[in-house]
């Protein structure tokens, strides 16, 4: 029997640590914490029929426990990763981020890290790679055909270290600029550095604001960035789904020789639920179930989607 999902715009409780297995099958019900936006691929409540890929499978983790599934609506990714007020990176905090005093597990699309595994079990629910994409009349083939381009991304997600660390690997000098999106209109925050030929110039909206993931696709096509990056789950969803970015972009090449992992985020402290957690998504990914359930968010099957990379299409 389907259980009966209550969303808690506003979360009018809270608990002092993070709760247990034990505790969470006592009382009845397990708290995600996801965001409300506008992709198939998190939390998009006014779809009735499609909410989400993360949310289902969430809920489908609660029948697996037999209880109820509260919502904790996120409002912003650094929420994740902060502390006492501060985002928990920036000055080196280690601990158990403070968003596990409202829920138990958070229901999203994570990147797997060794600094984000440092302070959060993090349980895979699909491979995943960080795939860079263009404008389809774009001849870009390798990182040295950045030079002279616009990648753009945000200073909080882990892909802007990933570029930076990739360039480095080749010597290939990049250029950082902050930038603001406001409207879809791109605008240089303070001075700019000038950018020659053989220079890569990385644009990132600094931590504390705001463009949805969507806006990112749209600053390609609009020029004002030539490159972005997303991770494979959402790019080729939209990609096949979207006539406007299928008309217009294309995907390029992964950006690390690697494939990795998104998944569920949950406390330390709490054991016996990270190892339930852990048994239901190795169970729940082989069955026709997930299957299914990928392709309803993709619109192409789980195994078709990981041909994608590790067949080098």
């Amino acid at each position: 029997m389907k259980k009966i999902i209550l969303i808690l715009m506003v979360l009018m409780f809270s608990f002092a640590f993070s709760r247990d297995l034990n505790e969470i099958k006592k009382s009845g019900y397990l708290i995600i914490g996801i965001r409300n936006i506008p992709t198939g691929g998190i939390y998009q409540p006014k779809i009735k029929d499609k909410q989400g890929f993360t949310f289902e499978l969430a809920e489908s983790f609660a029948e697996y426990l037999n209880v109820k599934l509260k919502l904790y609506v996120v409002k912003s990714f650094k929420e994740y990763w902060t502390k006492d007020g501060e985002i928990m990176f920036k000055k080196n905090i280690i601990g158990t981020p403070d968003i596990y005093k409202k829920v138990d597990i958070i229901a999203d699309i994570i990147t797997v890290t060794e600094s984000r595994k440092k302070l959060v079990k993090m349980t895979p629910f699909v491979e995943n790679v960080s795939m860079f994409f263009t404008r389809k009349n774009e001849d870009i083939n390798n990182y040295q055909d950045f030079k002279g381009k616009k990648i753009i991304t945000m200073e909080v997600f882990n892909f802007y270290n990933t570029i930076r660390k990739e360039l480095k690997k080749r010597d290939i000098n990049y250029i950082v600029n902050k930038v603001s999106i406001k409207n879809n209109k791109f605008t240089y925050l303070g001075r700019t550095k000038k950018v020659n030929k053989n220079d890569v110039e990385i644009d990132i909206i600094p931590t504390g604001d705001y463009i949805d993931r969507m806006g990112f696709y749209y600053q390609v096509i609009l020029g004002n960035a030539d490159v972005s990056i997303s991770d494979s789950f959402s790019f080729f969803p939209k990609l096949l789904t979207s006539l406007t970015f299928k008309d217009n972009l294309k995907a390029l090449f992964p950006a690390e020789n690697k494939v990795g992992y998104l998944a569920f985020c949950s406390s330390y402290n709490t054991p016996e639920l990270n190892k339930m957690l852990s048994m239901f998504m190795e169970e729940f990914r082989k069955t026709e179930r997930y299957n299914l359930l990928f392709e309803k968010y993709t619109g192409i099957s789980y195994t078709e989607y990981k041909k994608i990379f590790t067949d080098g299409n």
